[in-house]
């Protein structure tokens, strides 16, 4: 079954610091009239969408809620923020294995319902989780951005 995009709807996935933030904003920028969050920590996601849902009022019209995977597929652009923080001490490299885990466990999940948005990945090491995300997705690279920092920015 071919999936539509609903062009007024994103979604996020990961529900913690820059999850958080980056609802908190797309609900205030207007861009969308529905976002769904999606953890998972299913009381996060659902503690978040509540939270923001708060400040509707002062930002416009948005339908804000928790959801799963069957509730994201139709999102014109999903932000992968979900991932380890790096540790004191950590390299790159050893960040890059737990996280490449964790894209192992939600790109697929995404891919199968037939996702015809654009992945938008936020997550680091952002330019090696990029590639995996499009290895993992299937999806043309035209259709998955890696969001790159001012810190990744200073390093290059």
């Amino acid at each position: 079954m071919s999936q539509s995009v609903n062009a007024r709807k994103v979604a996020i996935v990961g529900c913690g610091f820059v999850g958080s933030a980056a609802a908190f904003t797309l609900m205030q920028s207007k861009l969308f009239s529905e976002m769904v969050l999606l953890d998972a920590n299913t009381e996060k996601a659902e503690g978040e969408a509540m939270d923001i849902a708060h400040g509707i009022s002062f930002a416009g019209q948005m339908k804000i809620y928790a959801g799963g995977y069957d509730d994201i597929a139709d999102a014109a652009v999903i932000v992968v923020t979900a991932g380890a923080n790096q540790k004191p001490n950590e390299t790159r490299l050893d960040l890059v294995h737990k996280n490449v885990n964790i894209f192992k466990s939600i790109i697929p999940e995404i891919a199968k319902r037939d996702f015809k948005g654009i992945l938008l990945i936020v997550a680091n090491p952002v330019d090696i989780l990029t590639y995996v995300a499009v290895k993992l997705s299937g999806l043309p690279e035209s259709r998955v951005i890696g969001s790159g920092t001012v810190l990744d920015t200073a390093r290059l």
